[in-house]
């Protein structure tokens, strides 16, 4: 009997012991988890007005389990609580010491292209493009980073009310720009009269030959000043070349900037670059009322007379984004960012059906430069997927389907898988460090050349 009642007494003391840390950490959790969600609900609903619930989706599931889980922790007896609170801390705990460990060693660039140029014995710049713009600044140059057309249809604090009738298609004029790091140097240019990536004494030729409108393909992602599709051109061709791409463009962009600076200079030959998220892009474009204008006759901003309005406005909203960027940066670790950069976490394959206003755009896009006596050509750019693995070329990312569309039109089609890509003994060397992304300077070289040549063929056959 004594024996039972020192079980009994020994059971009630384990159950009457206090555990102040585990309740606490407990409490803890479940907070950060209701943060998490919170945080989660205003970049998903708010910051992407719900154009990026692919991506989102899973950090609703991990942070409502979190609130539930630590729901049911906090009624739990105090023993079973403080073993899994332990548990839990330790892994936690683990995990960001990895990640600051990885962070340390430089890894989780984009496609770990740091540790790939370093096995081919390439300088890799690995500051971040806030350091690179704060050394700029340091050594007396201005420079400012590039704001993409893109970033007003989906960012918080540049909603449509914030825009008023002002809707920028490039970044700031006349400046030093900073844009990204792909191939191992950032690409750092002298923007033009119109924030765009030219040499500015384009605008001044009597007669503009070649027009480029597109996204960051067309932009120069990834190579350096004079490399880009553009400056090849202007290379092969010896002729005259604007290029108004810009990184995150789709469609409706696209058609935009057609319309505010092409029907201004009328150019011989307009370059329709697509690449193969174009469509997605259009999905959260059509959203804005101010953009979707553009699909009356007539509309335009007048934006090649109002750079200095233009300006005005981006440089008031990188002062505004520069403390949250610096923000974003330094707490990096706390999301965790490099971990979930190797893993790919964040990465969604996408495939949308062909919206008609993809049509609509490309009709009214030919009837302009019909307008002016001009001849539209349709680029089609082909994805790194494509040759990392087998693929039907015809079936992916509905190419065939968007050719046809296009043709439909009286489009010529310059399909640069056919003309490079398809033929080439290495594809993937047309790539930086043959990792996925944007073409280096040959992949945009062959690439202009092709361009340069088919549409050389195109005129000799229709004399």
């Amino acid at each position: 009997m004594s024996w039972i009642k020192r079980e009994s007494y020994n059971e009630n003391s384990d159950e009457e012991k206090n555990y102040p840390f585990a309740r606490w950490m407990s409490w803890l959790f479940l907070v950060a988890s209701i943060l998490l969600l919170i945080y989660t609900c205003y970049r998903a609903e708010i910051s992407y007005q719900g154009n990026v619930g692919a991506i989102y989706f899973k950090y609703y599931l991990i942070s409502l389990a979190g609130v539930l889980f630590w729901g049911i922790v906090l009624r739990l007896r105090e023993g079973i609580r403080a073993n899994i609170v332990t548990v839990v801390t330790t892994l936690v705990v683990g995990i960001y010491m990895v990640e600051g460990g990885l962070t340390m060693l430089g890894m989780g660039q984009p496609h770990n292209a740091a540790a790939a140029a370093a096995e081919q014995g390439i300088e890799y710049d690995e500051r971040s493009k806030l350091e690179v713009i704060e050394d700029l600044i340091a050594e007396g140059v201005d420079a400012v980073p590039t704001v993409s057309p893109s970033h007003f249809t989906q960012v918080i604090g540049v909603n449509e009310e914030d825009v008023g009738d002002l809707f920028p298609l490039a970044g700031v004029s006349n400046k030093t720009t900073v844009y990204h790091n792909e191939s191992g140097k950032y690409l750092i240019y002298k923007s033009d009269r119109h924030g765009f990536n030219n040499p500015n004494s384009q605008w001044d030729s009597k007669r503009i030959e070649w027009f480029l409108t597109g996204d960051s393909f067309t932009h120069g992602s990834a190579v350096q000043p004079g490399e880009e599709i553009a400056g090849q051109i202007r290379a092969i061709a010896h002729s005259s070349a604007i290029s108004v791409g810009f990184s995150g463009n789709g469609p409706l962009i696209e058609y935009a900037a057609l319309v505010e600076y092409g029907k201004a200079l009328k150019p011989a030959k307009v370059l329709w670059i697509y690449y193969e998220n174009d469509l997605t892009n259009l999905q959260s474009e059509q959203k804005n009322s101010l953009l979707i204008q553009y699909m009356e006759d007539g509309f335009t901003q007048n934006l090649i007379n109002r750079q200095q309005e233009v300006d005005n406005m981006l440089e008031e909203y990188i002062t505004q984004q520069a403390q949250a960027q610096a923000l974003l940066y330094k707490t990096k670790w706390i999301r965790l960012y490099t971990i979930r950069a190797m893993i790919g976490i964040d990465v969604v394959d996408v495939d949308v059906d062909i919206d008609p206003l993809f049509a609509e755009i490309l009709t009214k896009a030919k009837a302009e430069v019909d307008g002016w006596e001009g001849k539209l050509y349709f680029v089609y750019l082909p994805e790194y997927a494509r040759y990392k693995k087998s693929v039907s070329h015809d079936d992916l990312r509905r190419k065939s389907e968007v050719i046809e569309v296009v043709k439909g039109l009286g489009i010529p089609v310059i399909d640069i898988h056919q003309e490079v890509f398809a033929n080439h003994p290495d594809p993937l060397a047309l790539f930086p460090f043959r990792q996925s992304g944007h073409y280096n300077a040959d992949g945009y070289s062959e690439t202009a050349k092709a361009i340069v040549t088919s549409v050389n063929k195109y005129e000799q056959s229709n004399k």
